[in-house]
């Protein structure tokens, strides 16, 4: 978090009363934190490669320091300026210097002990000097106070904690329309090919000469041949990191438990780009990209320009100065804009460029020259690398319950289907059991062996019926035919049924169906069946247990089968 670079609180008082002859430091080392209340500067040993798992630090302080023999007490109050600008150091010798340089103390310091004496730290000899040079600092309240007005970078050397800015790889340049176009003809050159966008890029600093031929389709066409060379040549030159500034006013508020400034949160928004010349002629929005240029700005991630760490008196002096600023802060950024490409818009096509943040430093005061905070591209990249971790671990999240979501459902679709077998498979037992159990019916499976039908009738039903009635209905009976005689074959069983029809065999089992009639015979009413058609059956019950099962699995195909 870029705020880490604000810690320890009593590090930024004014020097006006400080009189040590502190070293500027040689490129071997690098300061890391100073405080003129204590009497103190603190340098890294190796220059910009300082941080290291166990380093090597430098502590000068002034005679009348309050820290004079009880220098181990700083630490663990400045753990937070450890852990924002070296996270991986676990160790480090520290070496104490008295303003005339001589080496008073010699101690190791860990921070597994929260950044006190290690168990294992010796006292060094007191007597032995340091071979460094020794210069004086310049006074940071002189610098503040000076008759010419303070460059930003004036609070920069406030600041407790002095970290090397990393440069751009190439020199911004400002969020201008010109600017803007020009990156956009390099990185979609095709647009070049349109006259159209030739002479918007020839516009971009000033219009008059396009105002002087637009309206003489001749002197327009010499002055694009004259301007072409030169507009193809302009894209090569363009950049893709911008700088730019805007202000903001803010609601603070200070927490003291956190040392937390909270100044509330904002990033620039969206900007469209238009030359002043689209609508001279009435069709420069025609162009390739409709004369347009969106540019995006990334979001901030809230603990960049939300809450800033500021602890004691630099608290005190920002909030000083922002009361002074009427709350008013300047936010310069960095932005690196990144080819987003062509899109379509209405009736017409724009341009996108999206802008990734590499630098932002906030300002406030009178002149919003105080450096409140300063996040660079090194932490942007942290930033990113962290929100795309969060990116990819809810993905994996939002997969995984996809997972169980569909897990679940095929778990319950399963068991619903296992519950709907079940009930199936009742029913079909059910079936099985009632055609092929102790109580089984012959005439009823005589009847679905004939055509599937379980259904039969009472021949004597039908007979009376029909003699009552004088007219024929429809029969479907089971018989054993017996002898034939004048009337047609006697059934052996069922007694007073004849059967009339080809194709019946004495002594065998039928199933017939066709039409029955009723006649008295021998004073006896008998049901005679005109058969229109018959099934033979082997024996009395007609259909074995395998037919049953054949003719059950026919009504429910997935039945696992007869019972046990």
């Amino acid at each position: 978090m870029g705020y880490r670079r604000f810690i320890l609180a009593p590090l930024m008082i004014s020097a006006v009363a400080l009189s040590l002859p502190f070293d500027v430091e040689a490129a071997e080392t690098k300061q890391i934190a100073r405080s003129s209340k204590l009497g103190i500067e603190l340098f890294g040993v190796g220059g910009d490669n300082w941080c290291k798992a166990d380093a090597h630090l430098k502590l000068a302080r002034n005679a009348d320091s309050p820290l004079v023999d009880k220098e181990e007490t700083l630490f663990p109050t400045i753990a937070k300026v450890f852990d924002a600008e070296c996270p991986q150091m676990e160790t480090a010798r520290i070496e104490v210097t008295d303003s005339a340089g001589t080496l008073t103390r010699n101690f190791r310091i860990a921070k597994a002990s929260g950044w006190a004496i290690a168990p294992e730290a010796t006292v060094g000899d007191p007597a032995q000097k340091t071979t460094e040079n020794v210069t004086p600092k310049a006074d940071v309240a002189n610098r503040e106070t000076a008759e010419a007005p303070p460059a930003p970078t004036v609070a920069k050397q406030e600041k407790p904690v002095v970290v090397k800015e990393k440069q751009p790889d190439v020199k911004p340049v400002a969020l201008t329309t010109a600017n803007v176009f020009l990156l956009v003809a390099k990185y979609y050159p095709e647009a070049l090919q349109d006259d159209l966008f030739i002479y918007q890029i020839a516009t971009l600093q000033s219009c008059k000469q396009y105002d002087e031929v637009w309206s003489n389709e001749f002197d327009l066409r010499d002055w694009r041949e004259k301007i072409r060379p030169e507009v193809m040549s302009m894209p090569q030159s363009a950049v893709n990191v911008f700088e730019f500034s805007f202000d903001f006013w803010v609601d603070r508020n200070y927490d003291f438990e956190s040392s937390m400034l909270d100044i509330g949160g904002f990033t620039p928004n969206n900007r469209k780009f238009e030359t002043s010349c689209s609508y001279r002629s009435g069709n420069f929005a025609k162009n390739t990209i409709g004369g347009e240029v969106q540019v995006s700005f990334e979001s901030l991630p809230d603990s960049f320009n939300h809450e800033i760490y500021l602890p004691g008196d630099l608290g005190r002096s920002a909030v000083d100065r922002l009361e002074k600023a009427d709350n008013k802060i300047r936010v310069t950024y960095l932005a690196r804009l990144k080819d987003d490409g062509l899109e379509d818009k209405d009736w017409a096509k724009y341009y996108k460029l999206q802008a990734e943040f590499i630098d932002v430093k906030i300002f406030t005061g009178e002149k919003l020259d105080y450096l409140l905070v300063h996040h660079d591209e090194a932490k942007f990249i942290a930033a990113r690398e962290q929100h795309m971790a969060e990116v990819r671990k809810a993905a994996e999240e939002q997969r995984r319950a996809e997972e169980e979501r569909l897990a679940a459902q095929r778990s319950h679709e399963e068991e619903l289907r296992r519950v709907q077998q079940e009930r199936e498979d009742a029913q079909a037992q059910k079936l099985y059991d009632s055609l092929a159990g102790d109580g089984v019916v012959p005439a009823k499976l005589a009847a679905l062996y004939h055509d599937g039908n379980p259904s039969f009738d009472n021949p004597y039903d039908i007979a009376a019926s029909a003699f009552s009635r004088g007219q024929k209905f429809p029969v479907r009976a089971f018989v054993e035919v017996g002898e034939r005689d004048s009337v047609g074959y006697r059934a052996k069983w069922p007694s007073r049924v004849y059967l009339t029809g080809e194709g019946l065999e004495e002594g065998d089992w039928y199933f017939v169906s066709g039409m029955g009639d009723g006649q008295k015979i021998d004073r006896a009413l008998y049901s005679v069946i005109s058969v229109d058609r018959a099934t033979k059956c082997a024996d009395r019950i007609c259909m074995n247990n395998d037919d049953v099962a054949a003719y059950v699995r026919s009504q429910y195909p997935k039945w696992s089968g007869a019972g046990e």
